[in-house]
């Protein structure tokens, strides 16, 4: 039974990815979502109040993936170990395994989710859990490293964001130019985007 209303669900979802292709949201009805789905009024209505709701609970699903598989990544970074050079890149690419994994298998739904036919939420959302996560990389480079971090939470705040919004904006400019580049092209110009974006005014400038 719940293998048959993951199914029906995952037609509904694919729906309306492919409608978000064509069309922004305001223009997309429930009766597009549930001829292109091909299931009943019935069977859509008894999972979601309307297309909105489906799509909320498509991006919840994956903003939940999502930050499963950045924590597991992060908590196994060694930050004492993190410096401005090629090593660090490095670094940060072997411990990026599962998030890279996650933009691979569910990129065609990402890049949807973030465009312009969408609504903002699911891009602030990244955001947001991508900042949260760095600020437990900045709480760990304050306690095991040398580096001398503000304690101004405000400024610390601003570094997070800066940084989430960096690594964001470079998943997305690389999975839409997958035609010319490869998995570890990609893995390479976003762990340089995590070393020398904002990182750099923690890391390079030891901000008092």
């Amino acid at each position: 039974m719940q293998r048959r209303v993951w199914a029906t669900k995952e037609r509904i979802y694919s729906s309306i990815i492919e409608e978000l292709k064509k069309a922004p949201l305001t223009e997309i009805t429930d009766r597009n979502i549930i001829s292109k789905a091909q299931v009943s009024s019935g069977t859509f209505y008894k999972y979601f109040r309307n297309h909105t709701d489906a799509l909320r609970e498509l991006e919840n699903n994956l903003l939940k993936d999502y930050s499963f598989v950045l924590n597991s990544d992060l908590k196994y970074w060694h930050v004492e170990k993190l410096t401005m050079d090629s090593n660090s890149v490095k670094l940060i690419q072997n411990n990026l395994n599962n998030t890279f994994k996650f933009w691979n298998k569910n990129n065609d739904y990402l890049l949807v989710l973030v465009s312009k036919n969408s609504d903002k939420y699911f891009f602030d959302q990244l955001i947001s859990e991508t900042e949260l996560q760095n600020k437990k990389i900045l709480a760990k480079c304050k306690t095991k490293t040398k580096i001398k971090i503000t304690s101004d939470k405000l400024k610390v705040d601003a570094f997070a964001h800066q940084l989430a919004a960096a690594e964001i904006e470079s998943f997305i400019w690389c999975y839409k130019h997958l035609d010319y580049m490869s998995r570890n092209e990609i893995k390479e110009a976003v762990a340089e985007t995590i070393t020398n974006a904002p990182f750099n005014l923690i890391m390079q400038k030891n901000v008092a």
